[in-house]
Formats: C-alpha cells, structure tokens, sequence
C-alpha cells in the first residue's frame, strides 16, 4: 500500500511539472500541425534525442507520403513496448496534436521510458489528413488509393462541388413531391426524415454539394480516393463497405502498420488517439458471432465430460447448464465461457474478465477528470468501428487496447420542468430493487419516460422482475445507459443540439452555413447549407494546450497498469539418492494479468517460460516450462524433480519476448 501511495505521489509530482512545461512550451504554436509539418516534428524530435530515439519509415501512402514512426527508447532491450496510433481516419486532427505532445512528454521525462519502449505513430492517414488543410473543406476519411466507385471507365472523376464557394462541402436539399425528408418543427434549420406512420409527407430530397461531373445522373459518387485506413484492418473487417478495400492490408499503410508491429513482439500495450474512448467507456459486447447460439453442437470429448449427446444440438441456456454440473461450486458460467471453451466461431465481445479492468479503470479515470475539473458531459465517443486498429489490437494482439477520444462537442444543458422532475439513471443506479418498487407503477412510468426507455421497458414488466429478483436497479440503468438513446419526437437530435449550440457559443454561428438558394445546372433551385465539416471533432488551435495537458496524462498513469513479470523466491528440498525437488515462485507485480483474457483465449501474445539448464537430469517437468496466465499481483509456482551431484548449478532463465530474460542462479548444496 506504501509502494502504491509513493507511485501516485510522484505521477501527481511529474503531471505538474507537465502542466508547467507545457504552459509554457506549446508545440501547437496556435495551429494544427500539417502533414509535411508533422514529418519535420518528428524529425527534430529524433535528432535532439540521436542517442534514445529513431524514425521508422514503414510505408508510403497512395498519395506518396511517408507514414513514420518514432520509437523513444531504442536503446533499451528486453523491456515492454506501447503502441500508440493516431487519427486512423485521418479526420481528427487533435489526435495527432496528441501523438506529438505525448511524445515530448515522454522525451522530457525519464520517468516512463526508463524501463519501457515507445512507437508514435501520429498520422497513418496522411492523405485523408490533407483535407483538413484544403481550400475546400470535407470530412475526409480516405486516401489516394484509385478505386473505381462507380465501375464506369473513369476514376474519380464525379466528386464533390463547392458550388456556393465558401470552402466547405455541406448538404443540398430540393423540394420534391417524393421527397424523403421534412424541416424540423423546432429549429427550421434541421432536416429530419419524414415518418409516413405518423402521417408525415417528404417535401425534400437531400443531396452533399456537387453537380453530376460524368452525367450518369449520380451525384459524387466517385470522388477522390480511395480505402479509410481506418476501418481496413483484419477483426471485423467490413467487407461490405467499398472505403474499406478489398481485403485488409490491401492499401499500404495498414499492410505496414500489421506487418511493423508484429515484428515487434515485446508491444504489451495499444493506445489509440481518435474517435473512440475505452478510458472512458469500456468496449461494449452484444456483437452477434459466427456460430448458432441456439443450435450448439458439442465435440466428441466435451459431450462425454458433460454426459450429452454428441448427435444432438443444444441452446447456450442448455450447454450453461450442463457445464455448472461440472465447474466448481460458486463459480460464474456464461456465455462468453461457453463459447470460449468451445471454440464458437470467432471472438467478437470482450471477455468478461477483461470488461472488469476496462470499468475499473473507466472509473477511476472519471474520478481523475473530476478531480482536474474536467467536464465529461460531452457528447458520447463513437463506438469502436468493425475493422478499426483498436478493435484488432484487443482482439487480434490480444493485449490491453486503450483508445481515447481528446475531444467531443459539450452536451446542451436543458431545464427540467416539474412533469420531468423524475429520478435520474445514475440516481436509480445507487438504489435497492425494494426502494425502487415502492415508488410506485405510475412514478416508475415517469421515470422510464423522462430517460427515454424502449416501448418493451413498461413500468408493470420492470416491477415484476425486480420482484422476482431477475433484474435489479444497477443492471436496468446499465442497460439503459448502453442503449441508442431515442430521440424525442419532432426535435433535433442531442448531437444536432449540441452542434447548433457550440457553433454559435465557440464559432460565432458559423458552424452551420445558413440554407440558401442556388440555382443548380441539374437540379434546377436549390438550397445549400448544413453543419461544416470538422464542427464534432476539431476545436479551436487555442482549446488544444489545455485539453491535452488533462488527459494525455493519464494514458502515462495506465502503464503503471502493466504486468511485471520476474523471479521472486526459490526452493530446494533435498529428498535422497541425490534427487531434489525444485519449487520457483514466479510473480506478477502489476495490476494487469498477464496474459490478459482475450491474450490466454487466441494464445498470443507469447507466453513467459521458464527454462532450466546446467549439469543435472529432470527427472519430472520439462527443461521448458510455460509459467501460464498469472493474474495480477498474483505469485505462480512451478516444480521440477531433478537429480544432481552436491555441487551442480542449475541455471533457471525467465525467458519472454516482452519481459526480456531474467536469470537465476541455483546452487544444489548451497
């Protein structure tokens, strides 16, 4: 506990000094930094530090720009690495900002590279990176790959118009009689589609600013580029998008990014700077798999441990019930376990021994924002995408993946009026299933109205379960809070509120170009207007400074997370005849297993092993040992029996490819 309290003293000590350094030595100097200018960054980052840091080339993009990164700590062996990406999709400029800032954090401070390596990565999409940068404006999310949208005989040649000539690529809309969408009831500048259940009739279709360039009558579809480096890697690849590609690995960047760090089997940890936030919330399950859940087959060997019938299919409730006949008393069968131990087609939820760190830590960071009197009343991060590096380095790598979105557009504030004044879903969260019965059908309704619960959450069903004990108050607002949240009807959207009120609050209005008329060469009069692109994701150069120097610490407090991996006691006990039985303690000191779950379920990353060598012969146990899953600040031991002379030394090497060697010395009679 002493050790513990020291560590977080001296991590508070090193983020005020950060805080300082950076207050006043800004690398933004007011501007994001371009693509040629995050080259040079890292360029003079690496020759001021020649002796501890090297650039690495390890692609080229399509548009022929190099994507690099910078290993800080590249004279060290045998140690851990952490991976960091950033701006995958090339959309999100401030998350390169935050590749850059924490790798001067780094070079400025001994205290996190000393017994750990770091690759940067700041700009792996350089291409869709430019776009933040051109005279026209669109989120851009794709590179130079030349694919051919529309399967006609030309390339990219149907992209999208500035036809008002304010720099920025908005939206269209033209009043026709089939129409899709209608203009919001309460702010006219909002477009929401029509609902013919409600007896709404569409006035207008909705188009992105351009003209039909090739005359298929099409509107931008072939534009520029390209594949979205972003959601082109291997777990859940979205083979059905044509901006992922082909195959992952198909455009250059990803090919190198794989290939770069599976070369580099001492990477123990993922961060991922973009749209998504593990800190913050953990990875959420619930994906449907490959296999048939509801008819389950079991193999030959686990049908007779379970006394079934190979011949036969099972649902999962059935397969749990037969495996809690067999597993200990008291321990936890889900479906996760099941079909892990099954081998259910592919892993595509976390592992619940995994979501336990994830919310542990997504706990304390809220405490740690709360404490720097930092706002998380924001809009809430995209989820993870179906190929995105995040996904594939849990999944794939099997290691700890943290992503962290720097920034989301606040929240809008909006008063309660008495009928509203209903219990909040973090209040129900704090109470008893008893408590919350006895408000009452009619209270229950309310408040299950007030947070916007579906139609199947009715006040009567939510009464009878947690009469019955099948839900409690906890799990209804966990539930609640995971949901797509249901808009109200007739209003823009939370995100279009929030976007609308910080246009005007930090943007001056201009945020959203005003719908005006144009007269358009195909469709006849037009209105152009809408959001501009990068409203959600990019903040003021000004606001950056501050943002980063919050957050981006606590990425440096997660390592003190990680596995530590080493020898910690021997014994020796001498049974006659010149035999002995060796014992070696093997302990974790980290917080983190290691491996983690999903790393112990695809068996990578590598395991530690403990190997034996000198003049004696095993006589029980292997010279090469596996130490196994060893949870965190947990000790594993292994035994041998060996026969030896009185004066034999056994050599015992902690070999690991991410912890290093380590090796002791065993002398047989002291």
């Amino acid at each position: 506990m002493f050790e513990k309290t020291i560590r977080y003293l001296v991590f508070c000590f090193f983020i005020a000094l950060t805080l300082m350094s950076y207050a006043q030595n800004s690398t933004s100097n007011g501007k994001y930094h371009n693509v040629k200018e995050v080259q040079q960054t890292l360029k003079e980052l690496q020759q001021k530090n020649a002796g501890n840091t090297r650039v690495h080339t390890i692609a080229t993009s399509p548009g022929g720009e190099p994507v690099t990164v910078l290993e800080i700590g590249s004279n060290q062996t045998g140690v851990p690495a952490i991976f960091v990406g950033a701006n995958f999709e090339g959309n999100i400029p401030i998350s390169t900002e935050g590749a850059l800032r924490l790798a001067k954090m780094l070079i400025d401070s001994v205290s996190y590279t000393s017994a750990l390596k770091w690759y940067i990565m700041p700009n792996p999409n350089p291409d869709a990176a430019k776009g933040f940068f051109a005279g026209v404006k669109y989120s851009r999310t794709i590179n130079d790959f030349e694919i051919n949208n529309d399967a006609d005989e030309a390339v990219n040649e149907d992209g999208y118009d500035d036809l008002n000539g304010d720099g920025y690529i908005t939206q269209m809309r033209l009043k026709s009689l089939d129409g899709t969408h209608i203009v919001s009831k309460n702010d006219p500048r909002i477009m929401v589609r029509a609902d013919a259940g409600k007896g709404e009739r569409g006035e207008y279709k909705i188009y992105s600013e351009g003209i039909d360039n090739d005359g298929d009558g099409l509107f931008n579809e072939d534009g520029e580029g390209g594949i979205n480096v972003g959601i082109a890697f291997p777990h859940l690849f979205p083979a059905n998008n044509k901006e992922a590609g082909l195959y992952p690995g198909q455009t250059p960047e990803v090919y190198g990014i794989l290939r770069f760090i599976f070369e580099r089997p001492e990477i123990a940890m993922v961060y991922t700077l973009g749209s998504s936030n593990f800190c913050l919330v953990p990875p959420k399950g619930g994906r449907k798999g490959e296999a048939n859940l509801d008819r389950i087959k079991l193999p030959g060997r686990y049908a007779r441990m379970l006394n079934a019938d190979e011949n036969q299919t099972y649902t999962m409730d059935e397969v749990i019930e037969m495996v809690k006949e067999v597993v200990p008393p008291g321990m936890e069968v889900t479906p996760s376990l099941v079909a892990g131990m099954l081998g259910l087609g592919a892993v595509v939820n976390p592992q619940e021994d995994d979501l336990k760190f994830y919310s542990k830590f997504s706990e304390e960071y809220k405490e740690y924002l709360k404490a720097k009197n930092f706002s998380i009343e924001n809009l809430d991060p995209e989820p993870a995408k179906d190929g995105s590096f995040e996904l594939w380095a849990y999944y794939h790598l099997g290691v700890p993946s943290f992503s962290m979105n720097l920034f989301s557009v606040p929240k809008v504030k909006e008063e309660k009026s008495e009928e509203d004044n209903s219990l909040s879903l973090e209040e129900v969260e704090k109470m008893e299933a008893e408590a919350f019965v006895a408000m009452g059908e009619e209270k229950i309704a309310t408040f299950l109205k007030a947070n916007n619960a579906p139609d199947r959450f009715t006040a009567k069903g939510i009464i009878e379960m947690m009469e019955s004990g099948k839900l409690s108050p906890k799990q209804m607002a966990g539930m609640m809070k995971n949901m797509p949240k249901q808009e109200k009807e007739g209003e823009p959207s939370e995100k279009e509120k929030a976007l609308l009120a910080w246009s005007e609050k930090e943007w001056d209005g201009k945020g959203f170009v005003e719908w005006q008329k144009f007269q358009h060469s195909d469709l006849g009069e037009v209105e152009i207007g809408g959001f501009v692109p990068y409203l959600e994701s990019t903040p003021k150069p000004e606001l950056v400074d501050s943002l980063l120097a919050v957050q981006l610490p606590w990425l440096l407090h997660l390592t003190k997370k990680m596995p530590e991996i080493s020898f910690t006691k021997e014994e020796l006990t001498e049974l006659g005849s010149g035999v002995y039985k060796l014992e070696l303690f093997i302990e974790n000191n980290g917080t983190l297993s290691y491996p983690i779950a999903m790393g112990q379920r695809n068996s990578q990353p590598a395991p530690v092993v403990v190997v034996l060598e000198g003049d004696f012969e095993i006589l029980e146990g292997t010279a090469r040992t596996s130490v196994g899953s060893i949870g965190g600040n947990q000790v594993r031991k292994l035994t041998w029996l060996v026969k030896a002379g009185k004066r034999a030394v056994i050599s015992a090497k902690l070999e690991s490819a991410v912890f290093g060697e380590k090796v002791k010395q065993i002398k047989i009679g002291g």
